[in-house]
């Protein structure tokens, strides 16, 4: 039944997401697994997933709704020029030169336009999620990054319009102008609900200060709104995109926001594991050199027009390339808009299942695409003579100096208080901007992960006097911390850890001494409280000590690294 349904889900996605989160792998793509794991094309555990779809579809709903939180339109303004001049052309361009390709290739124009907007949209999640992880959002590359895709977000709700409208018998331009008069209708009904219904009754709900009465109002309005497009004959996500706006503005937002979070992360979950239920591996295996060929067009012709149309906007060309690199794959909106024109008859399964493939493919090479966009943008600019000479050749006189792993806060303090003392170093970061910008300020600062041997032997490591590890990635730091002692076994140490779990894993790996910074920021504030308290003494420092021992023999690492009380 559905419950047994469910269960076996949720028990699958426990055993499954975590394992391949270790291994890197995006959640997106764990749920996937997980579909074709335990549907009809995998293990059979579940034979019909129309079981779960509602839940599924209720999923989309809820992203939707947050992606509208997201878009206020003050945020549009500000970025009007990126979101609506250059997220519009790259949507349009993009979607053009696909669609283009798909009616030559013999396909009807309804199946091309509609390819053609799927493919031209990019994971939002995806590429969030590696800006917010390498520190990048804030980078001019990152922001025009999430500049494109709030329009491509944006572009989503005509495309829910137009799918079910483009199923039925009437003519395309006849079906187009009926999908722009229903957007306006519906658009402009939910503005005036929301000015004249919704804005109020929320003030009236808060002012209660009743915690479940203000979240069965936001599931209303969410809800409400969805079935308010879908009796219109539109999708009811359009509806949920669209109260998600409207509510963006007000005080509201974040209150909102939490409300749903678990709503939404669980249900999506469970679409994503739908879509991988529904799709058929062996289908799509029958035709490998097809999905091989459509991921490697798809990515191709994405990035030339990405970076071309950058280039027209005036980036620079390491900007371009960058970005154009970073959105090169497919979106997880694909999935939900492959699955909506498989229902509406514009797509037959064979596509359907073609493009799925070729989505989930970008989506997994999506860190190799960024890496390689990381390498061409520090290439140019070495081209044009705006970045130094490589690390070997600056570090080739350099001997007895440190090598820091880490331009973050933590390692730009430790390389300032080197500069202070005069003692030379060299230091290693993966952030490209980052680097541009220490280096334009006369640092001796490279492009480079310390986690490779041909990267530290450049650096002189040989010659080093100590090394520090000052990342804030705690898997990262062990790999650099075994690749030094393969490297230089007797090489002096300093890493900075998570806990003191981390810490006691790098000592174990050879790591001299391994600071964690919970431990170490706790007794740096607790020296002052006690400075301002009059309590610090001769002794203070032999205390501290002696509390560090302490902390050392009361907990013990679990296999998480977190620490737990042998009591």
């Amino acid at each position: 039944d559905a419950i047994t349904d469910i269960l076996i889900v949720l028990m699958a996605a426990l055993a499954i997401v975590p394992l391949l989160h270790r291994f890197g792998i995006p959640s997106i793509l764990g749920y996937l697994a997980v579909g074709l794991l335990i549907g009809p094309f995998g293990l059979r555990a579940i034979s019909d997933p129309e079981e779960a779809a509602w839940l599924a579809e209720l999923g989309v709903v809820f992203m939707l709704f947050a992606i509208g939180l997201e878009l206020p339109l003050e945020r549009l303004k500000t970025m009007r020029y990126y979101v609506f001049g250059l997220g519009g052309a790259q949507m349009l361009a993009t979607a053009l030169v696909i669609g283009l390709g798909a009616y030559f290739l013999g396909f009807d124009a309804e199946t091309a336009i509609i390819v053609g907007g799927i493919l031209a949209l990019s994971s939002t999640a995806t590429v969030l999620k590696l800006l917010t992880d390498r520190g990048e959002a804030a980078a001019r590359f990152g922001r025009i990054c999430v500049a494109v895709l709030l329009f491509q977000d944006l572009a989503v709700v005509p495309m829910l319009a137009l799918i079910p409208l483009l199923g039925g018998e009437t003519g395309l331009w006849l079906t187009l102008g009926t999908a722009l008069v229903k957007a306006a209708i519906a658009l402009t009904f939910i503005v005036l609900a929301g000015r004249y219904l919704i804005r109020p009754l929320f003030r009236q709900i808060a002012a209660t200060g009743n915690a479940e009465l203000f979240t069965a109002a936001s599931l209303f309005i969410l809800l409400g709104l969805g079935w308010v497009t879908q009796e219109a004959g539109m999708s009811m996500g359009l509806g949920a995109f669209l109260a998600g706006m409207l509510l963006a503005s007000t005080p509201y937002r974040h209150q909102i926001e939490a409300d749903i979070a678990p709503f939404r992360g669980l249900l999506l979950g469970l679409f994503f594991v739908s879509v991988g239920m529904n799709f058929d591996v062996e289908a799509a295996g029958s035709m490998p050199g097809a999905v091989a060929a459509l991921t490697l067009a798809l990515i191709v012709l994405k990035v030339l027009v990405m970076a071309g149309l950058g280039l027209a906007f005036h980036l620079k060309a390491e900007t371009a390339w960058r970005t154009a690199l970073l959105l090169g794959q497919g979106s997880e909106f694909g999935f939900v808009l492959i699955a909506l024109s498989l229902g509406s008859g514009i797509l037959d399964s064979v596509l359907g299942n073609q493009l799925i493939a070729a989505i989930v493919l970008s989506i997994a090479l999506t860190p190799l695409l960024a890496t390689l966009g990381a390498r061409i943008s520090l290439g140019i600019r070495d081209h044009h003579g705006r970045k130094g000479s490589s690390i070997a050749a600056e570090s080739e006189g350099l001997a007895q100096h440190v090598m820091v792993a880490g331009y973050g806060r933590v390692g730009q303090a430790i390389c300032g208080l080197l500069e202070d003392v005069g003692l030379p170093y060299v230091a290693l970061d993966l952030d490209v901007q980052r680097v541009i910008t220490a280096r334009g300020r006369g640092f001796p600062v490279y492009f480079g992960d310390a986690s490779r041997l041909d990267v530290l032997k450049a650096a002189g490591i040989d010659r080093a006097a100590l090394a520090v590890l000052a990342i804030d990635n705690p898997a990262k730091a062990e790999r650099m911390a075994e690749a030094l002692r393969a490297s230089v076994p007797k090489l002096p140490v300093v890493a900075r850890a998570w806990d003191s779990g981390h810490a006691k894993r790098l000592t174990e790996i050879g790591v001299t001494e391994a600071i964690p910074e919970d431990l170490e920021v706790g007794l740096a504030m607790g020296r002052r409280m006690l400075d301002r308290l009059g309590k610090v003494d001769g002794d203070f420092a032999t205390r501290i000590a002696d509390f560090r021992t302490a902390q050392d023999a009361y907990s013990e690492p679990t296999e998480t690294g977190e620490r737990i009380s042998k009591d």
